[in-house]
């Protein structure tokens, strides 16, 4: 049994040893020429990776170079669209104060066209007085200054309960104090 064994052993390393040899004499041996050609090959291949290369580090520097005007003329761009807008912001507000004069002025135009015809209708002698007897204004100015005497007592108690108020409403209350007539 041993004896069947080594010989088993023995075949097995022969049939290994053929198929090795077998597959030495399958392969192709590599000639100077095959050599030369693949080095040619190779060669080649090499110059045009190194071309290839080039291309594109030209390429690169083309886009960097791109990229930079791109950048400087988007900062100028920037910095004029800034200054576009501080003119437009100063615009603005010179339209809004132009309106606010215009409506002043128009405010003005309307109380002298008022006062111009309440003149011209004296100068034509068609004025009509409001209180055509003494008793009847003096009445009058007996009211207003009841009214003017009730609004600087208001005044006065919210100048009082308020005094956060006291300088704004300071004016007011004088005017009102100066119009006043001693009854």
């Amino acid at each position: 049994m041993v004896h069947d064994m080594e010989l088993a052993v023995a075949r097995r390393e022969t049939i290994v040893t053929h198929a090795e040899g077998q597959s030495k004499m399958d392969k192709k041996a590599v000639t100077r020429t095959d050599f030369r050609h693949r080095q040619m090959e190779l060669r080649k291949k090499i110059r045009d990776v190194h071309k290839a290369n080039e291309e594109c580090t030209k390429t690169i520097s083309e886009l960097e170079e791109t990229q930079k005007l791109m950048s400087s003329s988007l900062l100028e761009k920037q910095e004029k669209l800034s200054m576009m807008q501080a003119d437009s912001d100063t615009l603005e507000a010179d339209l809004r104060r132009l309106v606010a004069l215009k409506r002043q002025n128009l405010s003005e135009i309307v109380a002298l066209q008022t006062r111009l015809k309440h003149l011209q209708a004296v100068i034509d002698g068609r004025y009509v007085f409001l209180f055509r007897s003494k008793k009847s204004l003096l009445m009058e100015h007996r009211r207003l200054n009841d009214r003017l005497g009730l609004l600087s007592t208001i005044l006065t108690q919210v100048q009082d309960e308020h005094p956060q108020f006291q300088e704004a409403l300071s004016k007011v209350t004088q005017k009102i104090a100066s119009k006043l007539e001693p009854t």
